[in-house]
């Protein structure tokens, strides 16, 4: 009964905490995160002091803003995007999405447009002896596979670029014995981000995983469509550090009471297909490091940068 009243506990402090979470996940390289943005209990926090610890990028004055555009795709734009991936049907209707399943792969595309998934999922599933960690290629070796890839078969979006790699999933065996665990399982990341102008696109990418041999186990592709709407004068970066202070961070750090501002970068912020967007708007993404009173953790925050449409990333 005690760990089942501690457990409880648990989930009540994440269900409150994602209740607060304005925003995506903090992005990996170059602000993106591969463009795959998870929603975590990360709430924002206000905090007492924020200082400058780098050099503000120039503000161009004005920027171009897009206005979304939601598209229902059918069984034929499914088949289409399958046959580059060299599968070709039959398409079987799931609840949310258009299904072509292969051997060994099953592409799926979100009906709502926007979101598709191609998975080996006998090789997702952490077991498979030959995605031991012996067996994968090196991050550089990883990019390239997933480059040539996505080239070869004309998947790689207009504008979209390189990101990062980063850990994917990863197995880990311990027998409690005291001995250094071992790992059993390990993938890699590759990701990729969209861009609108030069500037990256927050929540829009693509993220290739590569397992043992150099084999792709999984594609995933989110992206909002867009058409240029107009330009507009936007805040300047000294302009958004006075908002972000009165904004908040978002962190896991309790009480924190001093921040430092690391990077200050503008890109666009993209929310999951489906969700209500009217317009992608500049925005500028802030990361840095944040002080509490036992602890000391990083922060982000998108703060937007077209005062004309609101203060809301939405």
């Amino acid at each position: 009964m005690k760990q089942i009243a501690i457990g409880f506990a648990i989930l009540m402090l994440i269900i409150a905490g994602t209740a607060l979470i304005p925003v995506a996940s903090p992005p990996d390289d170059e602000g993106t995160n591969g463009g795959i943005e998870i929603v975590g209990p990360y709430g924002v926090q206000s905090v007492s002091e924020i200082t400058l610890g780098t050099v503000l990028p120039r503000s161009p004055g004005q920027a171009m803003v897009y206005k979304t555009v939601d598209t229902a795709v059918s069984k034929d734009d499914a088949l289409k995007i399958a046959e580059k991936f060299g599968l070709t049907g039959p398409v079987e209707e799931k609840r949310v999405s258009h299904r072509i399943t292969g051997d060994p792969y099953t592409f799926d595309l979100d009906r709502g447009g926007g979101y598709m998934t191609y998975t080996w999922y006998g090789r997702c599933s952490g077991v498979d002896p030959r995605d031991r960690p012996e067996n994968l290629p090196t991050d550089e070796e990883c990019r390239k596979i997933a480059e040539s890839f996505l080239t070869s078969h004309d998947l790689m979006p207009e504008g979209a670029v390189f990101s990062s790699v980063s850990q994917g999933g990863k197995g880990i065996f311990s027998n409690h014995s005291g001995d250094a665990p071992i790992v059993t399982y390990e993938d890699r990341d590759v990701h990729f981000t969209d861009t609108l102008s030069g500037l990256r696109v927050a929540g829009s990418g693509t993220r290739v995983t590569i397992g043992g041999g150099g084999d792709i186990l999984e594609i995933t592709r989110r992206w909002r469509d867009a058409e240029p709407y107009k330009e507009f004068p936007i805040l300047s970066p000294e302009e958004a550090i006075e908002e972000l202070k009165q904004t908040g961070v978002v962190t896991t750090v309790s009480s924190p009471k001093g921040a430092v501002v690391e990077e200050v970068k503008l890109c666009y912020y993209a929310t999951p297909p489906g969700t209500e967007q009217p317009y992608l708007k500049p925005t500028y993404y802030f990361r840095g490091t944040v002080e509490g009173e036992n602890e000391t953790g990083t922060f982000y925050q998108y703060v937007p940068a077209v005062p004309e449409l609101g203060k809301g990333l939405y």
